[in-house]
């Protein structure tokens, strides 16, 4: 059989024609034709990853050719190009989740880019949860299994917390000192790390 031919679960498990099953169901139907759809749409793009600022957590991943990573610039905003319509993306012009531009970095290669963005609502999907709010990110699926896919919430803020981390530090560095043998002994463990 042909590698390109397979079978895989992905490619047995349900067709890429029904979007409601692509978007909400559980089974696995990757695209495994995207990048060569990019390749051959004539247009010259680059990968963007858009990942929020605060808890890092990757929101989209896109592509942007130079009118929209000059757009992003000018608007201070995610602007993408979109493949499939051929046409620019502001994030959040019908929908209102803009994600405001805190940054933009270039990979090594200077084939590809991050968006560091602040959400200004809640949500950066175009699908929406069950109780009807936006989704915080595209990614709201994991594989589990044999090519199941399970909804996981998103995680939760993890932004950076001077105050956490010298309080950690201090604590760390008062258990080192005390050796008070009333402790235990993993939590002089755990303090030298």
């Amino acid at each position: 059989m042909d590698r390109r031919t397979a079978a895989s679960p992905a490619r047995v498990m349900g067709k890429r024609d029904d979007h409601q099953q692509l978007e909400e169901g559980c089974e696995l139907m990757l695209d495994w034709r995207k990048l060569h759809k990019v390749a051959t749409c004539g247009d010259d793009v680059v990968p963007v990853a858009v990942q929020d600022v605060d808890t890092r957590e990757m929101l989209i991943l896109a592509y942007a050719n130079e009118h929209a990573l000059a757009e992003a610039r000018r608007r201070g905003v995610c602007v993408l190009w979109s493949t499939s319509r051929r046409k620019l993306w502001i994030k959040g012009e019908s929908s209102g989740d803009v994600l405001d531009l805190i940054e933009i970095r270039v990979n090594c290669e200077q084939n590809s880019l991050l968006y560091l963005v602040k959400p200004r609502r809640t949500g950066a999907c175009h699908t929406r949860s069950p109780d009807g709010r936006t989704r915080r990110s595209c990614f709201y699926r994991a594989l589990e299994g044999d090519a199941w896919l399970v909804k996981r919430p998103s995680p939760k803020s993890v932004g950076y917390s001077p105050e956490a981390v010298f309080g950690a530090f201090l604590l760390g560095f008062l258990l080192s000192k005390a050796r008070a043998p009333s402790l235990p002994k993993w939590l002089f463990g755990a303090a030298k790390n």
